[in-house]
């Protein structure tokens, strides 16, 4: 019996950290893989969605029960002891708080996806990917030296939700992540699908060709910037939520940036079906690598924790050498042509 639960517990651990990631890969497939946007900075918008829900909700929640004489910071877990108390009976009260805590992250990563638009999008691809790198990293160095905002280095606990639940608290935060994880799938596949996913592959292929037909493409690119920069802060708010604690020195480029980028190249970009499969392929492996140790370290003349890196890169080299257009590769897309004989319209085949 105890097999059995370890073995359900690993399971739905991989169901949300597999859940949590594709939330970030669709949002970078949603940038380059359909709009061409080449962004190295990916967890500027991650951590800002973190550092909300590290700052906002318990300061929201002391505001709402009147809680007095404690600060948040300095004394974090008496607050959470006695937030829990309460919120433990009060439902209403806790998804109401993650309700706004929702709209604050989503509209500051917005408007974060926005403003940044403006300077990044005037320069050479990777000029941008710097910038947007220099960016994130700077958020990050300001988030683990300012303790106000969550903890600085020491990081700062996070309200669960769903403590109203009881001892089922965690299957509610994971039903919450699932259903957020298909929402958002379902936005990018219906944008994806429409005129405006066919405009940003279009701008992708040839900007130049696309202002000349009338086609403001730096709004187009802000835009894109914008909606995708909003749904990686609601990821940041989930990892934010299902860790139970945000430590924003904890947000590397590495986890947060390259293993999303890694995730699109194994999969293929300019296609969802890709993204999940690229994205499962290395979930699996890292579910494997981190509760495979004690099998696979006997095996090893380096430590374990070398491994992942290790395998990362043999992955990266093989899919590139093999496989240059990922797992999926892009289809071309279909668009309706007039029939020169009869004036009906016909199914062509078009690159995308």
């Amino acid at each position: 019996m105890v097999e059995i639960g370890l073995a359900f517990n690993l399971l739905l651990e991989g169901i949300v950290f597999f859940g949590i990631y594709v939330i970030f890969t669709l949002s970078l497939n949603f940038q380059y893989g359909y709009t061409g946007i080449f962004n190295l900075g990916l967890y500027l918008p991650i951590l800002a969605g973190a550092l909300v829900v590290g700052y906002l909700p318990g300061r929201l929640a002391m505001m709402i029960y009147g809680v007095k004489g404690l600060d948040y910071v300095t004394d974090n877990s008496s607050i959470m002891v006695l937030l829990k108390g309460r919120l433990q009976n009060d439902p209403l009260t806790s998804i109401g708080i993650l309700i706004v805590t929702l709209i604050v992250a989503f509209t500051v990563c917005w408007l974060l996806g926005y403003v940044t638009g403006y300077p990044a999008l005037k320069l050479p691809a990777d000029y941008m990917a710097l910038f947007m790198l220099c960016l994130a990293e700077s958020l990050r160095i300001i988030g683990m030296q300012t303790m106000e905002i969550a903890g600085g280095p020491f990081g700062i606990t996070t309200l669960n939700p769903f403590w109203w639940l009881g001892s089922l608290a965690y299957f509610g935060l994971m039903a919450l992540i699932i259903g957020f994880t298909a929402m958002i799938c379902l936005v990018y596949y219906v944008i994806c699908r429409s005129p405006f996913g066919r405009l940003m592959k279009s701008i992708r292929e040839n900007g130049l060709t696309a202002e000349c037909v009338g086609k403001d493409v730096a709004s187009i690119k802000r835009k894109v910037m914008a909606l995708s920069f909003g749904v990686l802060g609601i990821g940041g708010v989930m990892h934010g939520l299902n860790l139970g604690v945000v430590i924003a020195y904890g947000y590397t480029r590495v986890d947060f940036s390259y293993w999303p980028w890694l995730m699109l190249v194994v999969g293929g970009s300019g296609n969802n079906l890709g993204v999940f499969l690229g994205t499962l392929a290395l979930v699996l492996m890292r579910q494997i690598m981190i509760n495979g140790k004690p099998i696979f370290q006997p095996f090893l003349p380096f430590d374990m924790l070398w491994l992942e890196p290790l395998l990362l890169a043999i992955m990266l080299m093989v899919t590139l050498v093999l496989r240059p257009q990922g797992i999926v590769p892009e289809k071309p897309s279909h668009v309706k042509a007039p029939n020169s004989e009869g004036g009906n319209l016909q199914s062509q085949k078009q690159p995308a």
